[in-house]
């Protein structure tokens, strides 16, 4: 029997099938769409999946994915039957949940299906997330899951605290690569990452005074000055020259290029993605 679960706060203005689940709108109009979906004081319902059967499991994974998108957080409520949401899905669900407040992650990693130039970018990333994240053997090789859970978790947390933010992504990032690279000795972590980043195509260093930004080690140093000494800055000794690494300026550069390396990691590439966004901050080309 078909089963329907609403969904809250993910945009989309247009009926499309992923991962085995047909997701329907409740607006097709793009602006409505919007502002109900990115609204930080509520979750409003903005359309319904439905499926033969619909898990807890595939919920939860659904929602993480779902809420890596928007980079905010949304919610997918327990399905009920097709026969129970008749005639009218949309009137079988709450229209409004006031649960908490959503806070805003940056804002959407991958563009609507009403602007970007790739219209079924979300369909595309919904359906590869969503299969990798069922592929039990890809995620004990590379820790994906935890990669992807903690990316969503930063801005799910009901205060974001900046250490507990920058210490999900690092150790997300750290823990993927060195899966990926089969490096569990590198006593520098910066070995591992570097390594799977560039192999992914990134322009990346392992250690470069010159373009900090780049440079992996400079969120290393950030951690250690965060979660040893509980510092927001870390000042290095580099080349006979003091270096100061400050955590708050170099958060955006991290939390995108977890977001990018979630998107390498299942094969996601529409074709307009500007995968050099965590540096000059443009996300589509």
């Amino acid at each position: 029997m078909m089963h329907i679960a609403p969904v809250y706060g993910f945009e989309f203005t247009r009926p499309f099938s992923a991962a085995g689940l047909s997701f329907t709108p409740c607006e097709t109009n793009s602006s409505s769409a919007k502002r109900i979906a990115r609204d930080l004081s509520a979750h409003h319902m903005t359309g319904t999946i439905a499926a033969n059967a619909i898990d807890r499991e595939t919920i939860y994974e659904l929602e993480g994915v779902l809420s890596f998108i928007e980079h905010l957080d949304v919610m997918v409520l327990e399905p009920i039957s097709a026969h129970q949401a008749e005639p009218d899905p949309t009137k079988a669900f709450e229209p409004t949940l006031i649960a908490r407040r959503r806070h805003n992650g940056g804002g959407a990693v991958i563009g609507s299906d009403a602007f970007n130039p790739c219209k079924n970018s979300r369909q595309q990333f919904i359906e590869l997330c969503l299969t990798h994240l069922k592929d039990k053997t890809f995620c004990d090789k590379t820790r994906f899951r935890s990669l992807l859970f903690k990316s969503v978790e930063t801005f799910r947390q009901r205060q974001p605290f900046l250490e507990i933010t920058y210490f999900l992504l690092i150790s997300g990032l750290e823990a993927f690569c060195r899966a990926c690279q089969g490096d569990y000795t590198s006593r520098n972590a910066a070995i591992p990452i570097t390594n799977q980043l560039k192999l992914y195509g990134f322009n990346v260093f392992q250690d470069n005074s010159g373009e900090l930004s780049r440079s992996i080690s400079t969120y290393l140093h950030i951690r250690n000055a965060l979660f040893h000494q509980g510092d927001f800055t870390s000042t290095v000794n580099i080349n006979h020259g003091l270096v100061q690494f400050n955590c708050s300026q170099h958060l955006f550069n991290l939390s995108m290029l977890c977001s990018l390396t979630v998107m390498k990691a299942i094969g996601f590439d529409d074709g307009h993605t500007n995968w050099d966004c965590w540096i000059d901050r443009e996300l589509h080309r």
